[in-house]
């Protein structure tokens, strides 16, 4: 469900279309063998090209590449080795004459026809077929009905401007920029919001977020998003009970802490497969926007890569990031809570009030 069948035949549709009589301009990356360019830039081989063919041709459509000595495979091979080492390799720049002060703007280019294909290649199921399949799929992962993805946010370290750190302290104690995602039980990347800075409490993202939005205007129906104890119940957010006493709000926790898992395991995957995220470098609160393009370009790469069956490039047992708790939002609404701990005890008394109702 990373992006619809009918997208991705539309893009294989435009991209054959293409049938331009030019010779087509050199490919680097043929000069690699298939292992090196996994090990390289941790995609395969025909992830690559797809994503070599599709930006360059939205590349030629968004800007004059002709005002470039670069081709556009040269600026792809160029960005694609950032944003899966943190850094352009001399590699790299020799492979593509690449002069080292160029590759800032070159990182940018790209970033931002990526972050531009988000709407192609992350969707939130928008029909009500395609949201009952997700709400089934994660019923049969966990047991929890109704049910369409589960939220946090993704954290990159930053360096932040003079006089701002504070700005980016997350909860884990260290400076960062974030943007929310939501994910499904297979690890698909649903949606994402805009860039902001560490120390903005999650609740608050959702509230104002486009996705947040939609659920209250009840365009997603009467469905639920698992959300971490950063955020309250309500808004169609279904968290944990705390403390749990009974056996069926224990089960319903396990069935809650394994959708959870799913995204510790979908943001470590990032973050192993996109080591620019793992420090983005200098930050301002005023000009987050060339970090948000970064992020959703890992987030757009990320669910092309699902669609070519990429290997995973996190080792079996190894430690998944560690989820951030999000600064406590309260709610003072003394209604809606006590509306929306009702619905969370009858999916509880529904499903997990006997032994062995979830997986």
């Amino acid at each position: 469900m990373a992006f619809a069948p009918a997208v991705w035949l539309a893009v294989q549709e435009e991209l054959c279309g293409d049938n331009s009589s030019e010779t087509k301009p050199e490919n680097y990356f043929d000069d690699f063998e298939d292992e090196e360019l996994f090990q390289m830039f941790h995609l395969t081989r025909p992830c690559i090209n797809f994503i070599t063919d599709y930006v360059s041709h939205q590349m030629t459509k968004i800007h004059d590449t002709k005002q470039t000595s670069h081709s556009p495979c040269g600026m792809v091979m160029t960005a694609l080795d950032y944003y899966a080492n943190g850094i352009v390799s001399t590699t790299v720049q020799n492979k593509v004459g690449l002069n080292p002060l160029e590759t800032p703007e070159v990182i940018y280019i790209v970033s931002k026809v990526l972050s531009g294909m988000v709407s192609d290649f992350v969707t939130f199921p928008r029909t009500r077929d395609s949201r009952a399949n997700v709400a089934n799929d994660i019923k049969n992962f966990c047991g929890m009905p109704n049910v369409l993805g589960v939220v946090a946010c993704l954290h990159a370290r930053v360096r932040p401007a003079h006089l701002q750190p504070e700005l980016f302290r997350n909860t884990l104690g260290f400076l960062s920029v974030m943007i929310q995602i939501i994910c499904d039980c297979e690890g698909n990347i649903l949606s994402v919001e805009e860039c902001c800075v560490g120390s903005t409490p999650q609740q608050n993202i959702w509230n104002t977020s486009v996705i947040g939005s939609q659920f209250k205007r009840g365009v997603h129906g009467t469905n639920w998003i698992i959300a971490g104890s950063g955020y309250t119940l309500g808004c169609h957010l279904l968290t944990p009970v705390f403390p749990a006493n009974s056996e069926p709000e224990k089960r319903f926790n396990s069935a809650h802490a394994k959708v959870l898992r799913m995204m510790q395991e979908t943001i470590t995957s990032l973050k192993k497969r996109f080591l620019c995220l793992k420090f983005f470098g200098y930050a301002q609160q005023d000009a987050l926007d060339k970090k948000g393009d970064v992020m959703n370009a890992c987030c757009v790469l990320h669910n092309i890569a699902k669609k070519f069956s990429v290997p995973s490039v996190v080792e079996p047992g190894e430690n998944l990031e560690t989820m951030h708790p999000g600064a406590q939002f309260r709610d003072l609404s003394a209604e809606l809570p006590l509306e929306m701990a009702k619905a969370r005890d009858d999916i509880i008394a529904g499903y997990f009030s006997v032994s062995g109702a979830t997986v």
